[in-house]
């Protein structure tokens, strides 16, 4: 297959480059940054410098048979409306401007269980039957189901095919994001279990996320499909985050809230911070997103394309403890800090 890919450099992008090299697949790879290229030319792909705030950039990315994996996304879970609309929702829309005139074969977005309404009883999502309404605040959820919106309707216009996966809780080797937000927390005494803490997550080791991204790339079943991805492992937010603090060697989360307080103390971090001029140590949608009690029903992906997902959690989260311990001989201020040791900048990938 003749791959072009967004994200390419990024945590779930890198895996699904260097998993498509290795079973000799062609990768052409947007980037915008030397060390985006070098990380790209290191896997074998083909970097194509551009950005997708500049729609005349993308135009080389794509040659007439391509299949399109979309994988470059804001994935912070706080930030303006404006933000996300912009990285997210724009971007979108200007790649999908730039490469449907080049008639690529299929599109392949990846999205997020984000876009599900969180739920505060015990719930299945399907794309089926599961109502794609994220809260008004959650813009990261909002601006990814716009986005699904607008691959669905543009690639339908143009004759293109279209995919969309819709990922769990990513976690696993370069989860920096993750890091930096729990560890942040876990620093500041500031991570509380909301509820009791044995809520279910949806979590996806991000191997397993790769190989269900490149198992519906050139399948024409999954053509105009939309498959929910996940661990059918049942994973609760006390060992999500018991997992995190043991990997970063920092004590347990020791206090409970109930979700109604915790949505109240997210509210008032949520107003203050732009006015102390600093990102809110933690958010509404992240509130949802730890205390709603959820599993994927991924039936479809299983039946259709044969997937599922191979990593326990227990070995998942080992091999990121792995990949946390060399990351700490180099930047001993933490994983998710830069090397002069100020918060990291936002990731703009998947």
């Amino acid at each position: 297959m003749n791959i072009a890919i967004t994200g390419g450099s990024g945590f779930l992008g890198s895996e699904i480059v260097r998993s498509l090299i290795a079973q000799k697949h062609s990768v052409r790879a947007l980037c915008r940054s030397n060390v985006a290229e070098h990380c790209l030319r290191s896997l074998g792909a083909c970097p194509i410098r551009g950005d997708l705030n500049r729609r005349d950039s993308l135009t080389a990315l794509v040659r007439s048979g391509d299949i399109v994996i979309h994988a470059a996304a804001r994935v912070q879970l706080a930030g303006s409306w404006t933000a996300f609309r912009r990285d997210i929702v724009d971007g979108t829309r200007r790649l999908l401007e730039a490469v449907l005139p080049m008639r690529p074969a299929q599109f392949v977005y990846l999205s997020s269980g984000g876009v599900y309404a969180a739920q505060s009883a015990r719930c299945v999502y399907c794309a089926d039957h599961t109502p794609a309404v994220p809260a008004r605040y959650n813009f990261y959820g909002r601006a990814k189901r716009q986005a699904e919106e607008l691959v669905q309707h543009a690639c339908d216009q143009a004759g293109c095919a279209w995919t969309i996966l819709r990922l769990g809780v990513l976690y696993g080797p370069g989860g920096r994001t993750v890091v930096r937000t729990v560890g942040r927390l876990l620093e500041r005494h500031c991570l509380v279990l909301v509820g009791d803490g044995r809520n279910r997550i949806a979590t996806l080791y991000v191997d397993d996320a790769a190989s269900a991204v490149i198992a519906a790339c050139g399948r024409e079943r999954a053509h105009g499909k939309t498959y929910d991805v996940a661990s059918d492992e049942h994973v609760t937010q006390r060992m999500l985050l018991d997992a995190l603090a043991d990997m970063l060697g920092l004590p347990h989360a020791g206090r409970r809230a109930r979700r109604s307080i915790a949505i109240v103390a997210a509210t008032i971090a949520e107003a203050v911070s732009p006015a102390l001029g600093c990102t809110p140590p933690f958010t509404r949608t992240m509130v949802d997103l730890m205390s709603s009690d959820q599993t994927f029903d991924c039936t479809r992906i299983r039946e259709e394309l044969g997937w599922r997902a191979q990593a326990s959690f227990a070995d998942g989260m080992q091999r990121m403890s792995q990949w946390y311990d060399r990351v700490r001989e180099t930047q001993s201020q933490g994983a998710w800090r830069d090397r002069r040791g100020a918060p990291a900048k936002p990731v703009a990938t998947q």
